[in-house]
């Protein structure tokens, strides 16, 4: 009986092992830290395409930029990612690499997050403000790089926020702004998102989601707090929560997926990314939420902006209650620009760029045709 348990053991044992050395030779070779070539379907790299990781100073400190495009001379386009702190190099390459047939897609990895996080970056440079100025900074590098008087910017999620501020403070830099997933007040989102999931709770007769979000309390207004880690600390414990049945119910980063568990597979896979840069990703989105939500929660754009003089384009997921859609609606509605439009997506929740890929990519590639 001993020998059998024993022999178990071994195999058990020798399984764990050869399982995790699959796993960190998957995560090694996956791992290079450089740019994957754009190629055809016969493996062939594309002539004229490109695709590189810059790495630029601005704003005083060290940045990265990914830069992909099947044709170099086509017109680009600025991604300004999400989070606070949670690039999308990985998700898109997933997700929507066609878009890269009709933009030279740069991939800003901002101060602070991703490839750019590092502990030497100054908490005091942490602001809308700086990151606004960054903004300003690279788009003004990205038109006299590839020869353009103007570029495009898109915003996804948090993105929107520092997108549409850095569209309206520099109007002259860009052709057009895309908003996806568009934040207007996030504090009253944040209330809208409480009370949808309490509702999809009691019709899906989800009677651990009734008791859990019932129990939630709502973080009280910044002022209302000692200090900066107190603020976190509410707002941490209540997102921790809530947003999990938010993606449960589909209202989260897209509307088929229920937990998070994709996005960091698609994150893990990021050929972009060193075993380091992985490491740093999860310290990265720390650091950045640490000292920016406190500026996502207080800024309300219904009063920032009532005018803008680039056009404007929001696309935004029906089902999006991380943004949520009644807000993004009410913001595009007050807001005065040149040209503005608002398309719904009614198979998405918070990022159409990623569940509504054909529809998405049309309808942002006939705007810049206009």
């Amino acid at each position: 009986m001993l020998r059998k348990f024993l022999k178990v053991m071994v195999y058990l044992t020798v399984g764990i092992l050869t399982l995790l050395l699959v796993v960190v030779t998957v995560w090694w070779t996956n791992s290079p830290g450089k740019a994957d070539p754009i190629t055809d379907k016969n493996g062939k790299i594309i002539q004229g395409s490109i695709s590189t990781i810059d790495t630029l100073e601005i704003g005083g400190v060290k940045q990265y930029v990914i830069i992909r495009g099947v044709d170099a001379t086509k017109p680009v386009m600025l991604f300004v990612h999400g989070g606070p702190g949670g690039p999308e190099i990985g998700m898109m390459k997933e997700t929507n690499q066609l878009i890269e047939k009709d933009f030279v897609m740069v991939y800003w990895e901002q101060r602070g997050a991703g490839k750019s996080y590092s502990p030497d970056v100054p908490p005091a440079t942490m602001t809308l403000e700086q990151f606004i100025m960054d903004a300003g900074e690279l788009s003004q590098y990205l038109a006299k790089r590839f020869k353009k008087d103007k570029i495009y910017i898109m915003g996804h999620s948090w993105g929107t926020l520092l997108g549409i501020l850095t569209a309206h403070r520099y109007p002259e830099l860009f052709h057009a702004y895309f908003g996806v997933g568009q934040i207007g007040n996030q504090y009253e989102g944040e209330l809208v998102s409480f009370e949808w999931a309490k509702d999809q709770a009691q019709l899906q007769s989800d009677m651990t989601g009734m008791n859990d979000l019932a129990n939630l309390s709502f973080p009280e207004p910044s002022e209302n707090y000692a200090d900066l880690d107190a603020f976190n600390a509410a707002w941490d414990a209540y997102i921790g929560t809530e947003r999990n049945y938010v993606m449960k119910y589909g209202g989260g980063a897209m509307r088929e997926m229920k937990d998070i568990l994709p996005l960091i597979k698609m994150i893990f896979l990021a050929g972009e990314y060193t075993l380091a840069d992985k490491f740093n990703y999860l310290k990265g989105s720390d650091f950045s939420a640490k000292y920016l939500w406190k500026e996502v929660i207080n800024t309300n754009l219904f009063n920032e902006i009532d005018s803008i003089q680039v056009p404007v384009y929001i696309l935004q997921g029906l089902y999006d209650y991380q943004t949520p859609y009644p807000v993004a609606k009410d913001f595009y509605n007050q807001l005065k620009a040149p040209i503005k439009e608002f398309h719904t997506f009614e198979n998405s929740a918070h990022s159409p760029n990623m569940e509504e890929v054909e529809k998405f990519n049309k309808i942002v590639r006939e705007h810049a045709k206009k």
